[in-house]
């Protein structure tokens, strides 16, 4: 549906740049879905922090290439 609407050039801008869209169409559609799926990303955040594991340093860990493991 077509819709005629007053936006905020530079915060328009600002979100294309961080979603990486290139048309005020393709950034709003993008922001949209983004808001309208945040409870499902929360629910799975919420899903995986109730998992019993000491999740301490496993991201770090993840980004360490395996040639680089232990080296220290």
């Amino acid at each position: 549906m077509k819709t005629v609407i007053d936006l905020d050039d530079e915060l328009l801008e600002r979100a294309r740049q961080e979603l990486g869209t290139k048309s005020k169409k393709d950034t709003i559609h993008a922001a949209l879905r983004l808001v309208a799926e945040r409870s499902e990303r929360m629910e799975a955040i919420r899903e995986l922090l109730s998992i019993d594991r000491d999740w301490t340093g496993i991201v770090d860990d993840d980004k360490t290439p395996d040639s680089e493991k232990g080296a220290a």
